[in-house]
C-alpha cells in the first residue's frame, strides 16, 4: 500500500515544494492543507489555530506521514508573539501527539536560527539553542527531538508562489534594483528548497528519526550567495561587499546517513533558477 504523506502549510515556501516534488518523484499518497490559498483543488483549507478542529480532521485523513511546514517567520514573530508561541512552539508537540496516537510520523521544519551566530564555528546538533529572539526562541520550542519523529533543522532559500513577499532572501533579492548590499561576514550553510524536498523523500524512503542537520558542509557568505543568485538569475543589479555584523549560523551533519552527496551552492542555484524557468504557471511573476 503506496504512503499517506500529509503536508501542512502546503502554499508556503517549503510546503508547496515538498508537495509538488513528492507529486512528480514517487508513488506516495498525497494530501495538504493550507489556511488561505489553496496550493491545488485537492488542498484542504484549515486554521491551525482552531486546534480541536485541525486535529480532528488530520485524524480523519490518517496520515503515515505528517510533514509540518507550518510557521511564523521572524517579522511575523516580532509582529504576533502569541501566534508564533501556538504555531512555532505549541503546535509541533501537538501533532507530534496527534502522530503517536494514529502510529504516523511527522517530519518538522526547524532553523538554523535557533542559533545566535556568535560561536564564531558551525554548530552541532547538540549545541545550545541560543538564539535570543521571539522567532529563535519559539522554533527552537517547538523541535520535537524523539525516536518516532524527525526535526529537519536547516535554511532554506528559493522561490515563492505568491508575490508581495520579501522575507525569504531568493524574494527579496528578485524584487531588488540598483544596488544592494551582500554581508561578507553573514555565513550560511543551508539548501535551497527542492533540496530540502529532496531529503525529506530520502528521511521517509529511510525511516530517519531524531534531529538531523541538513546542509552541505560547506559554508558560504552571504555576499557570495548574492552573487550566486545574480549570476544564474541574469539580473542587473550592484552587489556592494560590506562586513556587516559577524554572524555563523552555519552546521554540520555529524550523523552523516544521507548516502548522497548535497550540491555544490552553485549547483543548487542553477537547479533552482532552471526550475522557475521550467514552471513559468507558478513562478511567471520573476523576470528570468
Amino acid at each position: 500500500m503506496n504512503k499517506k504523506v500529509l503536508i501542512l502549510g502546503s502554499s508556503g515556501l517549503i510546503g508547496h515544494q515538498v508537495y509538488n516534488y513528492l507529486k512528480d518523484n514517487s508513488d506516495f499518497s498525497l494530501s495538504n492543507v493550507s489556511y488561505k490559498r489553496k496550493l491545488n483543488n485537492e488542498t484542504i483549507l484549515l486554521d491551525a489555530r482552531n486546534e480541536q478542529n485541525f486535529l480532528d480532521q488530520i485524524k480523519r485523513i490518517q496520515p503515515n506521514y505528517i510533514v509540518n511546514c507550518i510557521g511564523v517567520l521572524i517579522s511575523g514573530s516580532k509582529q504576533d508573539s502569541e501566534s508564533a508561541m501556538f504555531l512555532n512552539a505549541h503546535l509541533p508537540h501537538k501533532l507530534a501527539k496527534l502522530a503517536n496516537n494514529i502510529n504516523a510520523k511527522l517530519i518538522h521544519m526547524s532553523t538554523d536560527c535557533v542559533f545566535s551566530g556568535n560561536k564564531q564555528s558551525p554548530y552541532l546538533e547538540t549545541d545550545e539553542r541560543d538564539g535570543e529572539d521571539t522567532y529563535a526562541k519559539t522554533k527552537a520550542l517547538g523541535e520535537v527531538i524523539s525516536e518516532n519523529h524527525l526535526t529537519i533543522r536547516t535554511s532554506v532559500v528559493g522561490p515563492e508562489i505568491l508575490d508581495g513577499l520579501e522575507e525569504g532572501l531568493f524574494h527579496w533579492f528578485m524584487k531588488q534594483s540598483g544596488v544592494i548590499e551582500g554581508f561578507s561576514k553573514a555565513i550560511w550553510s543551508g539548501v535551497t528548497t527542492i533540496e530540502l524536498a529532496k531529503a525529506i523523500k530520502w528521511f521517509i524512503d529511510n525511516n530517519t528519526t531524531g534531529l538531523y542537520h541538513l546542509t552541505n558542509g560547506i559554508p558560504v557568505n552571504k555576499y557570495d550567495l548574492l552573487h550566486l543568485f545574480k549570476s544564474y538569475t541574469n539580473k542587473n543589479i550592484e552587489i556592494r561587499k560590506v562586513e556587516g555584523i559577524a554572524t555563523n549560523k552555519s552546521f554540520i551533519d555529524t550523523r552523516k546517513e544521507i548516502n548522497y552527496l548535497l550540491p555544490t551552492y552553485n549547483q543548487m542555484i542553477s537547479d533552482m533558477v532552471n526550475l522557475i524557468k521550467n514552471n513559468r504557471t507558478l513562478y511567471g511573476y520573476y523576470n528570468l
